[in-house]
């Protein structure tokens, strides 16, 4: 009889001890469980975005110093889609990238364009707008480069450091001597100043500089980046439910975003 109780007992034990384990299993494969890209925002319940506010209409400071623009208003679509509230790091456009790699910001949204170098350390979302670029020079300049587009070839170009618009005059005027700059409102001045003999930029906002500054006009020599236009770009191996978020806004406002731009043209006749 003590025997038939003393092997009960050892069964009871190693009952116990096999529950035991198997629930501390689950409970350390429960918290061990990585979240994902769009819950780790959720769980901050702030999206942080990095951008480079100084390209109108597209992300610019506006009278009172604050940013807006027609990507800060996908911005609030993406946030709002999410479910938290966003927050804008302003920064040179070289350092967006590596500020989101270091994990400083969350994803960037300013006309970015998925380039196969970029692609190797970030992820991009579909493409929400697709420009193309013009050459700007001064006035009295003009004729001869529409004239004569190969003149570039001997000439000072600015642009800004990093942007497809670099690459673009580097693949069709190799010859040309860059200047580089961390804003489009620096690569005007440069023009204006005679440090440089053009520029380029994308359309809406050659525009614009040529409304801030008299001096400056569009050649007629045009150039695709060859790139499939501006996208959002996160982490590299960001998980699909964050992609597809951000995705989704997109495929609903693509459409919006042209519209956007040209009201954001307003605004800076009155901001700047």
């Amino acid at each position: 009889m003590k025997l038939k109780k003393i092997v009960s007992l050892i069964l009871l034990l190693f009952i116990t001890i096999g529950l035991a384990a198997t629930l501390s299993a689950c409970s350390n494969s429960s918290s061990s469980k990585k979240q994902t890209s769009l819950e780790k925002i959720k769980k901050k319940g702030v999206l942080t975005v990095g951008m480079s506010a100084s390209t109108a209409p597209y992300e610019f400071h506006d009278k009172n110093d604050k940013i807006i623009g027609s990507d800060v208003t996908l911005i609030k679509k993406i946030a709002k889609k999410i479910g938290v509230k966003y927050k804008i790091k302003d920064m040179d456009f070289d350092g967006l990238l590596p500020a989101m790699q270091s994990g400083k910001i969350d994803m960037i949204v300013s006309a970015m364009s998925p380039t196969k170098e970029r692609e190797k350390s970030a992820d991009f979302s579909k493409v929400y707008y697709k420009s193309t670029n013009v050459f700007v020079t001064k006035k009295d300049d003009v004729k001869k480069f529409n004239a004569n587009p190969d003149l570039l070839n001997s000439s000072t170009v600015a642009v800004i450091n990093s942007s497809t618009q670099q690459q673009v005059v580097q693949k069709n005027f190799p010859k040309a001597t860059l200047k580089l700059f961390s804003k489009s409102t620096d690569t005007a001045l440069a023009v204006v100043n005679s440090k440089a003999d053009a520029l380029l930029v994308d359309v809406p906002t050659a525009a614009l500089l040529e409304k801030t500054n008299s001096s400056l006009v569009n050649t007629n020599i045009r150039k695709s980046d060859g790139t499939a236009g501006a996208a959002v770009v996160m982490p590299n191996n960001s998980t699909k439910d964050l992609k597809n978020a951000v995705n989704s806004v997109i495929t609903k406002y693509k459409t919006n975003y042209a519209k956007w731009v040209l009201e954001e043209v307003k605004n800076v006749k009155t901001s700047e």
